[in-house]
């Protein structure tokens, strides 16, 4: 059985929105619009939202930077 002591940030299967942007250089406000615009799922477990580890690991691997177009030129 895992004590709160052994686990690491790391290995959590879950974070809370704090946490997350603790773990990377994202803010608490980032965060929050990225789940309001559905860029990153989080569930509701009552009173607290949380973002389940592969959901992270997928929402933090995508770019959602500007896109830019490669036109070949004859």
């Amino acid at each position: 059985m895992f004590m709160k002591d052994d686990m690491t940030m790391r290995d959590k299967l879950a974070y809370s929105i704090e946490e997350l942007a603790e773990l990377t250089t994202l803010s608490v406000p980032k965060i929050r619009k990225d789940i309001r615009n559905g860029k990153l799922e989080s569930k509701k477990k009552g009173t607290r939202r949380i973002i389940l580890r592969d959901e992270a690991i997928r929402y933090l691997s995508t770019d959602d930077g500007p896109t830019t177009a490669v036109v070949a030129v004859a």
